[in-house]
């Protein structure tokens, strides 16, 4: 694929609180510390002080099935499985997840420049540099502490790299398991594959946003496990470390997508266009 073909945003998405299912948007505002109203808000496990994070799914992998939206007014609405729904906030919505996870927790909201941890577990990935262990990682490893992302304030995911590893699986995968900002589809005819795990270090513009693309985004236990209506498909993993490896400089990872920080604030639609630029 050539890496001047340009590609135009097909979904835009927002997560307002960590580990749960978000919201397709048809605009987003981006600012330098990433989506505004992107995970602003976590459950905290209140016996070890932590977020809750899916990536560690006993006990946590259930709040992929809940559904956090943000209502005309900023406030965030938080909906069950059971399809209950409650502002965040609301002490009796701590009082569901607690039943529902079987522990004491508490939504919290971002806390700036608050250090902040997780746990996660880590399946047998073989050829990476994290497999069948357990570890505590940092939130917001490789961008400002403005929110409960992972690693980087901006996740962008490529329709042809979808199909390509739905090719290699026999099956078709869900963009809702990679939880991407912006979907890209390109312009024009691509060569199967997946083009996205060169760009590193690279500038780009979406829209009117200018970006820092860093590089592949490294891929989780989160990708497997059932979520919503999807059930588990544990062979995304290793397929993506069959043939998606790639070494984040953290070590060897599978990868799919692109994580990238904003240069330039401003909104992005859907339908408008991404390039890299240099």
């Amino acid at each position: 694929m050539s890496e001047s073909l340009a590609y135009e945003i097909s979904e835009l998405w927002r997560y307002p609180v960590k580990s749960m299912a978000g919201e397709q948007v048809e605009s987003i505002a981006l600012d330098v510390d990433g989506v505004v109203g992107d995970r602003r808000w976590a459950v905290r496990d209140l016996g070890t002080g932590k977020v809750a994070s899916a990536k560690k799914p006993r006990p946590f992998g259930g709040l992929l099935h809940w559904t956090a939206s943000t209502a005309d007014d900023g406030s965030v609405m938080v909906e069950s499985p059971d399809r209950d729904s409650w502002v965040a906030g609301d002490p009796a919505l701590d009082d569901a997840l607690s039943a529902a996870l079987e522990r004491p927790v508490a939504m919290a909201t971002v806390e700036i420049g608050r250090e902040e941890s997780y746990d996660s577990e880590w399946p047998e990935i073989p050829g990476t540099a994290l497999s069948d262990v357990e570890m505590e990682l940092p939130v917001a490893m490789m961008t400002e502490r403005a929110s409960f992302v992972d690693l980087a304030a901006v996740h962008l995911v490529v329709e042809d790299s979808v199909a390509h590893l739905s090719g290699l699986m026999g099956a078709d995968v869900s963009i809702r398991r990679f939880r991407p900002t912006a979907l890209l589809r390109s312009s024009g005819e691509t060569a199967p594959g997946f083009a996205d795990l060169a760009w590193v270090d690279r500038t780009a513009t979406l829209g009117d946003v200018g970006l820092h693309v860093s590089g592949p985004a490294p891929r989780c236990v989160m990708t497997t496990i059932p979520q919503g209506d999807l059930g588990a498909q544990r062979e995304v993993l290793q397929t993506l470390a069959e043939h998606a490896r790639h070494d984040t400089g953290m070590g060897v990872f599978a990868c799919l997508g692109t994580y990238a920080e904003v240069t330039a604030p401003g909104t992005v639609r859907l339908g408008d266009r991404f390039t890299l630029t240099g």
